[in-house]
């Protein structure tokens, strides 16, 4: 069970002049105790209780229906709501006259574009010899095979921008391919990117940013995409070799990571960390069918972090219902990352639901099947409640100044109001001087 604020997060709202109540027991499995929540400034109080009397209850899980009738009306719920999977939360919410704005909707408005993703991408763009407009990628595929040997943290920017090139094949190595070298294979090496990054001028930097015309709506400001990425890699890796007795290790699993998004990003960093030898990075040229399909047929580990538009879920399949049979090895694991249910499906059609860490995985035609979105994180609670906490506090007293109610929230926060009296311009509670935080 995972807390949405630190005993820190907890103190920051308390200096603002807030009256914080949280959940007895919330923290606990975290390694926080009541006592650590108590001398920040917070009350303990029972989940019953904590619904009540609330201008703003915090929640990183939705809550039952009908917890959401124990809150006053015109009070406000700030959770990760999940309106298209569970549409009728929104329902419930209306009737009872309480305000949910979803934390997985909360976006930077407009969006922003960090230094270190910026060189990133520009010292790949200088690697691969091009010099594109910011809003640009090159008009044809690249016909060559591009490989990361090593990945560092800050390489985000040059991962993605490799990837919109479609290169013939990339890959992230943990070592340089063996010599003779293939010329149609570019490998980069990590202290390469990392020296060229670090070399680019302020000013072009400023050039990028200005020459780019930036998205009303950037990325998630609450969000464990990363470490979503690694627990489900993690997990994965040690379901394949639970399966796989004659691989010897986590270096000898053949792993294909679908798509090149925070999450996937997340997923090749604990690769990497674990010691696999060889990943392969689908962009949008390698899931066209039926290219895919070699991909599938021959590793011992598929993990997806590709979110489907909304008009193409239940509609298109990277990963088939059919592949299961003719394509995917006995013994292969499938991990999806995105996770859905049956009226807001991923691009692993066989897999339907998330699966519960108390059965984490079905098996179909000899293939192990798991979607771990949801699960606490496992081994990485702590790092993703110290982050959750962080994010939540910047929008509730940061930028967003989310704290001084929904009347004069930003663009990224009102787009996240899903449901209450604020989204039909009825009179509510404006001002959020009081805040509760539960467990799960």
């Amino acid at each position: 069970m995972r807390v949405a604020l630190t005993p820190g997060g907890v103190k920051a709202l308390v200096r603002h002049g807030c009256a914080v109540a949280v959940e007895r027991g919330a923290g606990a499995a975290t390694g926080y105790p009541d006592t650590a929540y108590v001398a920040a400034g917070a009350a303990i109080e029972s989940r019953a209780s904590l619904y009540r009397s609330k201008d703003l209850v915090i929640k990183l899980k939705g809550p039952a229906h009908h917890d959401l009738a124990h809150m006053d009306p015109g009070s406000s719920l700030l959770c990760m709501a999940h309106v298209q999977s569970i549409p009728e939360r929104v329902a419930v919410a209306d009737e009872n006259a309480v305000n949910i704005v979803a934390m997985e909707l909360i976006c930077e408005s407009p969006e922003l574009l960090a230094d270190p993703y910026v060189r990133s991408r520009l010292a790949m763009e200088r690697i691969l010899g091009g010099h594109h407009s910011a809003h640009s990628v090159p008009p044809a595929p690249d016909a060559r095979s591009l490989a990361f040997v090593g990945f560092p943290a800050d390489s985000y920017g040059a991962l993605q921008y490799a990837a919109r090139c479609l290169p013939r094949s990339l890959q992230v190595l943990q070592a340089h391919p063996p010599r003779p070298a293939d010329p149609a294979v570019l490998a980069i090496g990590a202290d390469e990117l990392a020296e060229i990054a670090a070399a680019i001028p302020p000013d072009r930097v400023d050039e990028h940013r200005a020459g780019r015309t930036l998205k009303a709506y950037g990325g998630r400001r609450i969000h464990c995409l990363h470490e979503t990425g690694r627990a489900g890699a993690r997990f994965g890796i040690d379901l394949v070799l639970e399966h796989n007795r004659h691989i010897p290790g986590p270096a000898a699993v053949r792993t294909t990571v679908l798509g090149y998004g925070n999450v996937a990003f997340g997923a090749l960093d604990e690769c990497v960390r674990q010691g696999v030898a060889t990943v392969d990075i689908l962009t949008k040229r390698a899931t066209a069918r039926p290219a895919v399909r070699r991909y599938l047929r021959s590793s011992d580990l598929i993990i997806n972090g590709v979110e489907l538009a909304a008009q193409f879920r239940g509609t298109h399949y990277i990963v088939t219902d059919d592949d299961l049979k003719s394509v995917l090895r006995p013994g292969t694991v499938v991990v999806d990352l995105v996770g859905g249910c049956a009226t807001n499906r991923t691009p692993v059609e066989p897999i339907v639901e998330c699966t519960h860490p108390a059965d984490p995985y079905i098996v179909r035609d000899g293939v192990c099947l798991a979607s771990v979105w949801g699960w606490p994180l496992m081994g990485f609670q702590r790092e993703s409640v110290e982050r959750y906490s962080r994010q939540i506090v910047r929008v509730l007293l940061g930028e967003e100044q989310l704290i001084n109610g929904l009347a004069t929230a930003p663009p990224g926060v009102q787009r996240a109001l899903v449901a209450g009296p604020v989204l039909s311009g009825r009179p509510s509670s404006q001002s959020m001087a009081l805040s509760a935080t539960l467990g799960g």
